[in-house]
């Protein structure tokens, strides 16, 4: 009888594990999806959940191991992901604040997994405080750099004409 509370207890524990991940990941990809980012909630919460999993399974799974070793693999393999995300073109490179937020997840993952939620939570919070609130001030100093370098216009977008286009209207480049 023993055996079966313990099972149900370690059940209840990898539920709402897995469930806190989940809910995290999702607040996290929701930042992403308002950006228009193409790595949005359900990229950042499958990251979040599959951390978890991964460091469950290391804990529960692999009793009789080094359950650390799991977690630098997820590590690695999050790493691999985000440079995916990456685009380097001539002077340009994009993505980074996307391939971080990856890695991010995977850090909220894994808390979650460990029953950490108290440094899930904070983790969580400040994604969204780097992503969300200051997001205007980077845009602030974006455009106070652009204006010390003599360019008037932001160096993110560049506007061009579209041929064919019946209104001639500008649109954004990528």
């Amino acid at each position: 009888m023993e055996t079966i509370t313990t099972d149900l207890q370690v059940a209840q524990i990898i539920i709402i594990r897995i469930l806190v991940s989940f809910v995290l990941g999702v607040i996290v990809g929701i930042e992403r999806g308002f950006s228009h980012k193409t790595v949005g909630f359900r990229t950042l919460s499958l990251v979040c959940v599959g951390s978890t999993a991964f460091t469950l399974i290391s804990i529960y799974g692999f009793k009789e191991s080094d359950t650390s070793r799991v977690a630098a693999q997820i590590v690695t393999g999050i790493g691999f992901l985000g440079a995916g995300a990456i685009l380097h073109r001539g002077y340009v490179t994009k993505g980074l604040t996307t391939a971080t937020a990856l890695w991010v997840a995977a850090g909220i993952g894994m808390a979650c997994g460990t029953g950490m939620f108290v440094l899930a939570f904070i983790i969580t919070l400040m994604a969204l405080i780097l992503l969300w609130v200051l997001k205007p001030f980077k845009l602030h100093l974006d455009r106070m750099f652009d204006k010390e370098n003599g360019n008037n216009k932001p160096s993110k977008r560049k506007k061009t004409l579209i041929v064919g286009n019946e209104n001639n209207n500008e649109e954004d480049d990528l």
